[in-house]
């Protein structure tokens, strides 16, 4: 039967806003997780209060209380940086994933600051900026990217960055090394781990040498790390900062 012609359009209006409604249906829900964590003295491991807690994608503000523990509750499912601050106390980073209504832990350690006057001003920090689990067909790599930068006064020769990858299974290690950091300059390093069927929930990084000096960057692994090597370390970015 044909419809008569004024009748149409509302028939067509009727079909646009059925077909409009099946496409909004199977959209996906917005996934949500949450952040735990503690941040300690790395020396004496006791908690620090009244430490700053920033992330990256931003969360919100936070400090921890009196045990230097903290909360992030409906936390977007994905990577975030984690950012401890405390006067008297060098920052420290940590990168963790968040999954769909699961409870990511964090622990930041803090090192004091070194007041000690240095001849030459060497000084350098180093961040994780991402990491990502690529999945294969029966195993998983880990794609890391991590920024190095001198914050001193003088070029830096060489430097090795150590860090440690937690997994839902075992702890992986990798070693990084770069050359002739310039005053201002910056290195942007990535690098692949195997995993096995593991996978990656954070980066940390555990320390690192410079100019012949070490900086423990904080982590609880110091004493395991050379035991597994990673796949060895492609030449990084160099980038003015």
């Amino acid at each position: 039967m044909r419809l008569p012609l004024r009748t149409a359009p509302a028939v067509f209006l009727a079909l646009f806003l059925t077909a409009t409604g099946c496409k909004e249906s199977v959209l996906e829900p917005e996934r949500f997780g949450s952040i735990q964590g503690r941040v300690l003295d790395f020396e004496t491991g006791d908690p620090i209060a009244g430490a700053s807690i920033t992330t990256s994608p931003p969360t919100g503000a936070i400090v921890t209380n009196n045990n230097g523990e903290f909360s992030i509750e409906e936390v977007l499912a994905g990577n975030y940086t984690i950012t401890g601050n405390k006067s008297g106390y060098d920052p420290n980073t940590v990168t963790v994933a968040v999954l769909s209504e699961r409870t990511t832990q964090a622990t930041l350690f803090l090192s004091e600051e070194d007041t000690t006057d240095t001849a030459d001003d060497a000084s350098m920090s180093v961040e994780v900026l991402n990491f990502t689990n690529q999945v294969g067909t029966d195993s998983t790599d880990v794609r890391v990217q991590y920024r190095v930068r001198n914050t001193g006064e003088v070029t830096i020769p060489s430097y090795e960055v150590y860090f440690t990858i937690l997994t839902t299974g075992d702890t992986y290690f990798e070693e990084q090394q770069g050359t002739n950091l310039g005053v201002g300059q910056q290195d942007i390093g990535e690098f692949t781990e195997f995993i096995g069927q593991d996978s990656a929930t954070a980066v940390v990084i555990d320390t690192f040498f410079f100019e012949g000096q070490q900086r423990l960057a904080g982590a609880a692994f110091l004493g395991n790390w050379p035991a597994q090597a990673g796949k060895g370390a492609p030449t990084p970015i160099r980038r003015a900062r």
